[in-house]
């Protein structure tokens, strides 16, 4: 995979994504990730909220890259995988800091409570794409989300084949478990 080739990653998935009416997000995909991108063996999963939910949210040019970065996590997720999660885990975004919170309600899988409307919108061998029902909201910062959480780092399956000594939230594959 050489960008100098004529490749580009993400073109299948950006088509993809906009013949599903996620242009937007296959826009920011396309910006987001460059040459630097393939230096680690990166596997991604991305929440992809339909054009007609992000455009009220697209104004501000300085929120494009939370906006993206908080739907994207550090590893390849298929939908066999979510699905398999407990709720009350937690997946780590490659915005530092920020987190989603895995639950169900009447069966329907939900991040931060908003609902997997569309699994495995692509995926290749390193990209998994889900569709979304809304864009994932930073919480309000309270005490409660200040305290410490325990991390474990999720197994190779995941796509974790970062360097040992790289500890950086894009190369880092991990979840984080909240113990009552």
């Amino acid at each position: 995979m050489d960008l100098r080739d004529g490749y580009v990653p993400f073109n299948d998935a950006s088509a993809t994504l906009r013949s599903k009416g996620c242009s937007v997000m296959a826009s920011f995909l396309e910006l987001q990730f460059h040459g630097s991108f393939f230096k680690f063996q990166t596997m991604l999963t991305v929440f992809a909220p339909f054009d007609q939910v992000l455009m009220n949210r697209v104004g501000n040019l300085t929120e494009y890259s939370s906006i993206f970065h908080r739907h994207v996590v550090p590893c390849r997720l298929s939908w066999s995988d979510l699905v398999s999660l407990d709720d009350g885990t937690v997946l780590r975004t490659n915005l530092v800091g920020f987190s989603m919170n895995i639950s169900r309600s009447d069966d329907v899988l939900k991040l931060n409570g908003v609902s997997v409307i569309l699994p495995e919108v692509y995926h290749n061998g390193w990209l998994m794409v889900h569709g979304i029902s809304e864009v994932l909201e930073v919480p309000e910062r309270t005490e409660e989300t200040e305290r410490p959480e325990q991390v474990t780092v999720a197994s190779p399956e995941f796509g974790n084949s970062s360097p040992a000594n790289e500890n950086t939230i894009s190369h880092s594959h991990f979840f984080t478990y909240r113990h009552p």
